[in-house]
């Protein structure tokens, strides 16, 4: 009765969900752009660091292009407030990092902090969503509060990486570091473009004494 008064479309294709789907249709799951880059040691999402800071391994779930209809479902679960959606994809993201060898060792996860102004605008932190569900996959504690953003910072979709780095270098603070010495850290986000957000991140966890980071994201941009 309730798809019938409230249909739910597929966030791909348009089509009506049946029942026993779950946010994407069939087709559109079955057909998703994954990126294997779990699987794949010095991929191309692994390479955008090189020479920058430092990741034990960086991995995406799909491959994400501006002219795919995948790239609905991000902006969805971000801009639309489609946080079971993100749920979703980020379970599915952990399945994968379970499955990977590479990715057996980590301690604990962090999420990409958002600016309390923002994060309240939009009312929840897409980061932080996608890193609960990873965690509940890898059965590994999500820490809040520890990688924190001090200065509020323009949206980066706009900006030239030059820009999106300068806009982004001095905004991440590190407290309580002695929470995370000696651990290993899955950094996670929902899309991976420039990797200006990530690097600054990185940057600031690398501080804390013997720890490391890899990094997850839904997705990766071509």
């Amino acid at each position: 009765m309730i798809d019938i008064i409230y249909p739910r479309p597929c966030p791909v294709c348009g089509r009506v969900l049946l029942r026993e789907e779950r946010h994407l249709c069939l087709d559109c799951l079955s057909s998703l752009p994954f990126t294997y880059f779990w699987n794949w040691k010095d991929n191309p999402a692994e390479q955008i660091f090189w020479g920058r800071v430092y990741f034990q391994r960086v991995a995406s779930l799909i491959l994400y292009r501006d002219e795919s209809p995948y790239r609905s479902i991000i902006h969805q679960f971000k801009y639309n407030r489609q946080i079971s959606l993100g749920r979703y994809l980020g379970s599915l993201l952990g399945k994968r990092l379970r499955e990977s060898e590479s990715f057996n060792d980590i301690d604990v996860i962090i999420p990409v902090p958002l600016h309390p102004f923002k994060k309240w605008k939009r009312g929840y932190n897409q980061a932080n969503v996608v890193a609960k569900a990873i965690g509940k996959e890898i059965d590994v504690p999500v820490l809040n509060g520890i990688l924190v953003r001090t200065t509020f910072t323009s949206t980066q979709t706009t900006k030239d990486p030059l820009h999106r780095w300068k806009n982004v270098e001095k905004a991440f603070k590190l407290r309580r570091s002695h929470r995370i010495k000696g651990c290993h850290i899955l950094l996670v986000d929902d899309v991976l473009t420039t990797g200006a957000t990530l690097e600054a991140c990185g940057t600031a966890l690398l501080r804390a004494e013997g720890c490391t980071v890899s990094v997850a994201t839904l997705a990766f941009v071509e």
